[in-house]
């Protein structure tokens, strides 16, 4: 397997289950700052005052509570009346895996900060703090308190994969930028069903998934739709791309996301992988095509540009530092 991996430009690195802490940025995609914060819409607004799943369209009005740059953080004093919100969908659901709310049954116990038997509690940025009963965002004010669409209360961990190539002329010559002059990445994009925006292939990560199989699945489940391509053609396909996704990738990001599902009670935290095809010899001859969970799919010249979900942007620009592509 060494030899193959080796051959295509692949590098073992960090271990999937390793934890580490790092301070979290004041989040923005997730809070309504007051302000018009967005110069280039006319929204005389912030432009993340409505919570949102996010296009959804049953989804009902519901405005954050403004919460300024400064008051975002749980240390600083603010007299803060979030909104309570927890969709119907989740409130109501009876699946195992979607938590019942301590707040409102002293009959429920859940192990915060912890590894239990439906999923993993723990955070990536060490342990949270519990407040009446529930956990306390650790990055700070949202404006809305409960669940939102989320259906754990604490952390819902989620898996990005982030594959690469390099752009190439019809001669196979990597394009360098006419500005920066650097050599231009593309990445595999999907466009999402809810919000229509520009995203990394990921999603969330299954009771008791390992964060391997989650990138897996993710990447074959939104962009590997292949109706016409021969059974033999397809096996051979999904074999290479067990074996990079297994053996290599360069760990880009773990922790918290700057998600618009974020509430003060529950947030997004993601594991971001890079499976880069430095030669264009596995991955990056996939003809890819939007599966069940996206609009499209497709390569994308990767660069600050182009306007993406949550905090996509930073995990890209994090990409291109490491291989000293365009960004």
């Amino acid at each position: 397997m060494g030899q193959v991996l080796s051959r295509f430009n692949i590098h073992l690195n960090t271990r999937m289950n390793q934890y580490e802490n790092n301070r979290i940025p004041i989040h923005h995609k997730c809070r309504n700052c007051g302000i018009p914060c967005d110069k280039s819409k006319s929204e005389m607004t912030c432009i993340n005052a409505k919570y949102t799943r996010t296009g959804t369209r049953e989804q009902p009005l519901v405005n954050r509570t403004v919460v300024p740059d400064n008051k975002v953080r749980w240390s600083t004093s603010f007299d803060y009346h979030p909104v309570e919100f927890t969709s119907e969908k989740v409130r109501t659901s009876t699946k195992e895996y979607i938590d019942r709310d301590p707040r409102y049954d002293s009959t429920v116990t859940i192990p915060w900060n912890l590894d239990d038997r439906l999923c993993d509690r723990r955070s990536y940025h060490g342990t949270y703090k519990i407040v009446g009963r529930v956990p306390q965002n650790p990055c700070g004010r949202t404006g809305i308190t409960g669940r939102g669409h989320l259906g754990h209360f604490g952390p819902n961990h989620a898996a990005d994969p982030i594959v690469t190539r390099w752009k190439c002329d019809s001669n196979g010559q990597i394009v360098k930028h006419s500005t920066t002059q650097k050599p231009i990445l593309q990445f595999v994009c999907i466009r999402r069903k809810d919000t229509t925006e520009y995203a990394i292939p990921g999603g969330m990560v299954e009771k008791k998934e390992k964060i391997t199989d989650t990138l897996q699945r993710e990447f074959h489940e939104e962009t590997l739709n292949f109706p016409d391509m021969d059974e033999r053609t397809k096996h051979n396909l999904l074999a290479t791309i067990k074996d990079v996704f297994e053996n290599g990738g360069i760990r880009i990001y773990c922790g918290y996301v700057d998600d618009p599902r974020n509430t003060d009670n529950s947030w997004m935290e993601t594991t971001a992988y890079n499976f880069h095809d430095g030669k264009n010899e596995h991955l990056g001859l996939i003809n890819v095509h939007g599966g069940s969970d996206a609009l499209s799919a497709f390569w994308h010249d990767l660069g600050s540009e182009t306007p993406l979900y949550a905090s996509h942007a930073e995990f890209l620009r994090k990409v291109a530092e490491i291989h000293n592509g365009h960004w």
